[in-house]
């Protein structure tokens, strides 16, 4: 897998909303993007997570938060879920169903059973648009968009740096044939920066 996209360096896109006057919006999800040539490079980039994938997104919270400079926040591993310092607090019972349309468009429905019984339907892109890797998520209450950089063959970091309401994230997800995992943490509202996350989440769904 190759995307190219600066990580957290997609907040000017965010504010205009569009690459060129020719393009569609960024936040388009209904509409392929206008081919062009440096697009190519990246066919097929997402056709690993067509199909049906489940499993649980765990969210953790860290009650022992330390200068964010003493820790990696890119390279992370299951040790990082695994810190003593890491409490459980929520659960998601997590489907997502992945379809391919072109080699450079992918659909996404993702469908969130919380341990209430609430459920909650999203729906969305991945896709390649002006040589950048987008995703693209319409959930009932807010668009969430997340900026693709790739890592070896078959990781992706998506995140997003949203200054107001705060909303930093930073996700990696390593698709495999049966499996994909996910390692990912986030600072919101009221969160110091300074510092290292409060809020981690990890998952590993199974293919279907």
């Amino acid at each position: 897998m190759k995307i190219i996209i600066s990580i957290f360096a997609v907040t000017a896109l965010l504010i205009s909303g569009c690459t060129s006057t020719s393009q569609i919006k960024i936040s388009n999800i209904d509409d392929e993007p206008i081919f062009h040539e440096n697009d190519e490079q990246f066919a097929d980039v997402y056709k690993i997570l067509d199909g049906t994938w489940k499993g649980e997104f765990l969210i953790y919270k860290d009650t022992n938060l330390v200068d964010k400079k003493s820790v990696d926040l890119e390279n992370l591993t299951i040790k990082n879920i695994e810190s003593p310092s890491l409490t459980l607090i929520n659960s998601i019972d997590v489907t997502q169903v992945y379809s391919s349309e072109t080699p450079y468009f992918q659909r996404v429905t993702i469908t969130d059973v919380y341990k209430i019984g609430k459920e909650v339907v999203s729906t969305g892109v991945n896709k390649i648009q002006d040589g950048e890797g987008w995703c693209v998520v319409q959930k009932p209450d807010e668009m969430v968009i997340h900026g693709g950089v790739s890592k070896g063959e078959s990781t992706i970091i998506w995140s997003r740096d949203e200054k107001t309401p705060l909303k930093v994230e930073y996700f990696q997800e390593t698709v495999g044939e049966k499996y994909y995992e996910i390692i990912g943490w986030g600072y919101y509202k009221g969160d110091d920066t300074d510092l290292t996350p409060k809020l981690w989440f990890y998952s590993k769904y199974e293919k279907q």
